[in-house]
Protein backbone atom coordinates (compact mmCIF):
# COMPACT_ATOMS: atom_id res chain seq x y z
CA UNK A 1 0.00 0.00 0.00
CA UNK A 2 1.02 3.47 -1.06
CA UNK A 3 2.24 5.71 2.10
CA UNK A 4 0.23 8.80 2.69
CA UNK A 5 1.59 11.87 0.80
CA UNK A 6 2.19 14.47 3.97
CA UNK A 7 3.05 18.10 3.13
CA UNK A 8 4.17 19.61 6.42
CA UNK A 9 4.43 23.58 6.06
CA UNK A 10 6.71 24.93 8.80
CA UNK A 11 7.01 28.69 9.17
CA UNK A 12 10.17 30.49 10.38
CA UNK A 13 10.93 30.63 13.93
CA UNK A 14 13.48 33.39 13.58
CA UNK A 15 10.43 35.51 13.16
CA UNK A 16 9.29 34.92 16.68
CA UNK A 17 6.17 32.88 18.53
CA UNK A 18 6.14 29.38 19.44
CA UNK A 19 9.33 27.18 18.61
CA UNK A 20 7.46 25.73 15.04
CA UNK A 21 11.44 24.28 13.86
CA UNK A 22 11.54 22.03 16.52
CA UNK A 23 8.10 21.20 16.96
CA UNK A 24 8.41 20.05 13.06
CA UNK A 25 11.79 18.07 13.70
CA UNK A 26 9.91 16.01 16.64
CA UNK A 27 6.16 15.54 14.41
CA UNK A 28 8.44 14.49 11.81
CA UNK A 29 9.69 11.72 14.20
CA UNK A 30 6.38 10.96 15.04
CA UNK A 31 5.18 10.30 11.86
CA UNK A 32 7.99 8.07 10.52
CA UNK A 33 7.65 6.45 13.98
CA UNK A 34 4.55 5.15 12.76
CA UNK A 35 5.45 3.87 9.52
CA UNK A 36 2.62 5.03 6.77
CA UNK A 37 3.41 8.75 5.84
CA UNK A 38 5.85 10.06 3.35
CA UNK A 39 6.63 12.99 4.55
CA UNK A 40 7.54 16.27 2.98
CA UNK A 41 8.90 18.74 5.30
CA UNK A 42 8.52 22.35 3.30
CA UNK A 43 10.86 25.36 5.17
CA UNK A 44 12.36 28.30 4.21
CA UNK A 45 15.30 27.14 6.64
CA UNK A 46 17.37 24.34 4.53
CA UNK A 47 17.57 23.00 8.49
CA UNK A 48 14.35 22.24 8.43
CA UNK A 49 13.18 21.76 5.03
CA UNK A 50 13.37 19.48 1.75
CA UNK A 51 12.60 22.26 -0.02
CA UNK A 52 11.81 25.97 0.32
CA UNK A 53 8.48 27.59 -0.39
CA UNK A 54 9.32 29.13 -3.88
CA UNK A 55 10.93 25.56 -4.83
CA UNK A 56 7.31 24.05 -3.23
CA UNK A 57 5.32 26.36 -5.24
CA UNK A 58 6.65 25.29 -8.41
CA UNK A 59 4.87 23.04 -10.28
CA UNK A 60 2.06 20.94 -8.28
CA UNK A 61 3.78 19.27 -5.40
CA UNK A 62 0.71 21.08 -3.58
CA UNK A 63 -1.81 19.43 -5.73
CA UNK A 64 -0.39 16.10 -4.87
CA UNK A 65 -0.32 16.11 -1.18
CA UNK A 66 -3.14 14.25 0.60
CA UNK A 67 -2.62 16.18 4.29
CA UNK A 68 -1.12 18.78 5.12
CA UNK A 69 0.08 19.73 8.62
CA UNK A 70 -0.02 23.56 8.68
CA UNK A 71 2.49 25.45 11.03
CA UNK A 72 3.05 29.03 9.46
CA UNK A 73 2.09 31.43 10.92
CA UNK A 74 1.68 34.44 9.14
CA UNK A 75 4.87 33.93 7.90
CA UNK A 76 3.88 32.61 4.36
CA UNK A 77 0.54 32.67 2.10
CA UNK A 78 0.70 36.36 2.26
CA UNK A 79 -0.07 36.47 -1.28
CA UNK A 80 -3.62 35.80 -2.93
CA UNK A 81 -2.27 32.81 -5.59
CA UNK A 82 -0.43 30.92 -2.73
CA UNK A 83 -3.66 30.93 -0.94
CA UNK A 84 -6.18 30.34 -3.50
CA UNK A 85 -3.93 27.16 -4.79
CA UNK A 86 -4.02 25.97 -0.73
CA UNK A 87 -7.95 26.32 -0.13
CA UNK A 88 -8.54 25.13 -3.71
CA UNK A 89 -6.47 21.44 -2.67
CA UNK A 90 -8.59 21.24 0.97
CA UNK A 91 -11.79 22.13 -0.71
CA UNK A 92 -10.75 18.84 -3.28
CA UNK A 93 -10.66 15.98 -0.52
CA UNK A 94 -7.20 16.87 1.01
CA UNK A 95 -6.73 17.07 4.67
CA UNK A 96 -5.44 19.66 7.21
CA UNK A 97 -3.82 19.62 10.80
CA UNK A 98 -3.34 22.77 12.42
CA UNK A 99 -0.99 23.19 15.35
CA UNK A 100 -1.11 24.67 18.23
CA UNK A 101 -0.25 28.99 17.96
CA UNK A 102 -1.89 29.18 14.44
CA UNK A 103 -5.66 29.94 16.15
CA UNK A 104 -4.17 33.90 15.87
CA UNK A 105 -2.67 33.89 12.65
CA UNK A 106 -4.18 35.89 9.93
CA UNK A 107 -6.18 37.89 12.18
CA UNK A 108 -6.45 40.90 10.42
CA UNK A 109 -7.64 42.94 13.44
CA UNK A 110 -4.43 42.16 14.98
CA UNK A 111 -2.73 43.95 12.47
CA UNK A 112 -1.98 40.59 10.59
CA UNK A 113 -2.28 39.69 6.78
CA UNK A 114 -6.03 38.48 6.85
CA UNK A 115 -7.17 34.69 5.26
CA UNK A 116 -11.25 34.57 6.01
CA UNK A 117 -10.88 30.86 4.25
CA UNK A 118 -7.99 29.67 6.31
CA UNK A 119 -9.87 30.76 9.66
CA UNK A 120 -12.60 28.70 8.14
CA UNK A 121 -10.46 25.46 7.92
CA UNK A 122 -9.42 26.07 11.37
CA UNK A 123 -13.04 27.03 13.11
CA UNK A 124 -12.16 27.63 16.91
CA UNK A 125 -9.85 31.29 16.25
CA UNK A 126 -7.84 33.61 19.17
CA UNK A 127 -9.59 36.47 19.26
CA UNK A 128 -10.15 39.03 21.89
CA UNK A 129 -11.94 37.49 24.48
CA UNK A 130 -9.17 34.67 24.66
CA UNK A 131 -6.64 33.41 26.91
CA UNK A 132 -4.75 31.27 28.26
CA UNK A 133 -3.29 30.67 31.56
CA UNK A 134 0.51 30.18 32.30
CA UNK A 135 1.84 26.57 31.05
CA UNK A 136 1.40 23.89 33.63
CA UNK A 137 -0.45 21.10 34.84
CA UNK A 138 -3.68 19.94 32.89
CA UNK A 139 -5.91 17.08 32.68
CA UNK A 140 -7.13 16.26 29.07
CA UNK A 141 -10.65 14.43 28.89
CA UNK A 142 -11.52 12.35 25.36
CA UNK A 143 -15.01 13.49 24.75
CA UNK A 144 -15.76 11.60 21.67
CA UNK A 145 -14.20 8.30 22.32
CA UNK A 146 -16.03 6.45 19.61
CA UNK A 147 -14.39 8.56 16.88
CA UNK A 148 -11.62 7.19 14.70
CA UNK A 149 -8.86 9.34 15.83
CA UNK A 150 -9.54 8.46 19.66
CA UNK A 151 -10.68 5.25 19.42
CA UNK A 152 -9.44 3.50 22.63
CA UNK A 153 -7.60 6.40 24.04
CA UNK A 154 -7.89 7.20 27.53
CA UNK A 155 -7.64 10.98 29.52
CA UNK A 156 -4.63 11.83 30.31
CA UNK A 157 -2.57 14.86 32.32
CA UNK A 158 0.20 16.44 30.80
CA UNK A 159 2.02 19.69 30.80
CA UNK A 160 0.53 22.53 28.46
CA UNK A 161 -1.06 25.57 27.44
CA UNK A 162 -4.74 25.39 27.61
CA UNK A 163 -6.27 28.67 25.22
CA UNK A 164 -9.60 29.83 26.68
CA UNK A 165 -12.36 31.43 25.10
CA UNK A 166 -11.76 30.61 21.66
CA UNK A 167 -14.19 31.10 19.25
CA UNK A 168 -16.30 29.92 16.51
CA UNK A 169 -16.36 33.45 14.49
CA UNK A 170 -17.80 32.03 11.02
CA UNK A 171 -19.82 29.92 12.62
CA UNK A 172 -18.33 26.47 10.67
CA UNK A 173 -19.68 22.85 11.89
CA UNK A 174 -17.44 21.46 14.41
CA UNK A 175 -16.89 18.55 16.65
CA UNK A 176 -14.71 18.45 19.71
CA UNK A 177 -13.15 15.38 20.22
CA UNK A 178 -11.12 15.96 23.62
CA UNK A 179 -10.92 19.25 26.09
CA UNK A 180 -8.99 20.24 28.86
CA UNK A 181 -9.75 22.14 32.24
CA UNK A 182 -8.68 25.72 32.39
CA UNK A 183 -8.13 26.04 36.01
CA UNK A 184 -8.72 29.49 37.91
CA UNK A 185 -5.87 29.13 40.21
CA UNK A 186 -3.55 29.29 37.79
CA UNK A 187 -2.81 33.25 36.65
CA UNK A 188 -0.98 33.73 33.40
CA UNK A 189 1.77 36.34 33.60
CA UNK A 190 -0.82 39.11 31.81
CA UNK A 191 -3.21 38.58 35.47
CA UNK A 192 -5.54 36.56 33.86
CA UNK A 193 -7.30 33.18 35.51
CA UNK A 194 -8.11 30.49 33.96
CA UNK A 195 -12.03 30.21 33.09
CA UNK A 196 -12.85 27.29 35.68
CA UNK A 197 -14.17 24.92 32.49
CA UNK A 198 -13.41 22.86 30.15
CA UNK A 199 -12.10 23.77 27.47
CA UNK A 200 -11.85 22.56 23.82
CA UNK A 201 -8.09 21.01 22.71
CA UNK A 202 -8.67 18.63 19.88
CA UNK A 203 -11.54 19.79 17.39
CA UNK A 204 -12.40 18.52 13.74
CA UNK A 205 -14.51 19.84 10.92
CA UNK A 206 -14.86 20.35 7.11
CA UNK A 207 -13.70 22.63 4.49
CA UNK A 208 -15.62 21.15 1.17
CA UNK A 209 -14.60 17.93 0.96
CA UNK A 210 -11.59 18.35 3.33
CA UNK A 211 -11.60 16.95 6.35
CA UNK A 212 -9.86 19.30 9.24
CA UNK A 213 -8.39 18.65 13.01
CA UNK A 214 -7.28 21.73 14.82
CA UNK A 215 -5.03 20.67 17.50
CA UNK A 216 -4.83 23.34 20.34
CA UNK A 217 -2.05 21.36 22.50
CA UNK A 218 0.73 21.35 22.34
CA UNK A 219 3.03 24.63 23.50
CA UNK A 220 6.49 24.34 22.83
CA UNK A 221 7.96 28.17 23.43
CA UNK A 222 12.36 28.85 21.93
CA UNK A 223 12.78 30.03 25.56
CA UNK A 224 11.41 30.58 28.64
CA UNK A 225 9.29 33.53 29.52
CA UNK A 226 8.62 33.12 33.18
CA UNK A 227 4.88 31.21 32.52
CA UNK A 228 6.08 28.23 33.58
CA UNK A 229 8.73 26.35 34.28
CA UNK A 230 9.01 23.76 30.98
CA UNK A 231 7.22 25.80 28.43
CA UNK A 232 11.24 25.34 26.31
CA UNK A 233 11.10 22.19 26.36
CA UNK A 234 9.10 18.96 24.53
CA UNK A 235 7.12 18.55 27.96
CA UNK A 236 3.96 19.03 26.18
CA UNK A 237 4.57 15.65 23.49
CA UNK A 238 5.43 13.81 26.37
CA UNK A 239 1.72 12.05 26.99
CA UNK A 240 1.59 8.94 24.61
CA UNK A 241 -1.95 9.87 24.32
CA UNK A 242 -1.14 13.00 22.89
CA UNK A 243 1.09 11.99 20.28
CA UNK A 244 -1.19 9.08 19.09
CA UNK A 245 -3.82 11.71 18.53
CA UNK A 246 -1.80 13.95 16.47
CA UNK A 247 -0.22 10.71 14.31
CA UNK A 248 -3.83 9.67 13.97
CA UNK A 249 -5.44 12.74 13.22
CA UNK A 250 -2.74 13.04 10.00
CA UNK A 251 -4.36 9.74 8.47
CA UNK A 252 -7.77 10.75 9.55
CA UNK A 253 -7.87 14.49 7.36
CA UNK A 254 -6.39 12.50 4.14
CA UNK A 255 -8.46 8.86 4.20
CA UNK A 256 -11.22 9.74 6.97
CA UNK A 257 -9.97 6.50 8.54
CA UNK A 258 -6.91 5.47 11.30
CA UNK A 259 -6.51 1.68 10.01
CA UNK A 260 -2.76 2.40 9.46
CA UNK A 261 -1.77 4.75 12.57
CA UNK A 262 -4.24 2.70 14.91
CA UNK A 263 -0.89 0.22 16.17
CA UNK A 264 1.00 3.14 16.74
CA UNK A 265 1.51 3.08 20.93
CA UNK A 266 3.34 7.13 20.81
CA UNK A 267 6.83 5.47 21.89
CA UNK A 268 9.93 7.22 19.72
CA UNK A 269 12.62 9.03 20.98
CA UNK A 270 12.22 12.82 20.82
CA UNK A 271 15.17 15.44 20.54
Amino acid sequence: MDKIRLHYLVGDVHMGGHDVQRVAGNNKILLDAAGCFDVLMVCDDSDVGDMTFDQYFQGNRMEEGQAFVFDCGNHRFNVKPEQERFERAIAAGAGCVFLHGQQVCYWKEAGMAAWEEVEKMQGLLWRNATQHGDYGEAHVAIRKKQHPIMQGLTDFDTKDEIFCRCENVHQVDLEVLATAYSDPQVVSRHGLRGTGQEEPVAVTGRYGKGRIYNQLLGHVWPYYTGHGLGEDTMLSFRPRQFRQMFVRACEWVATGEVGRTLPFDGKAKLV
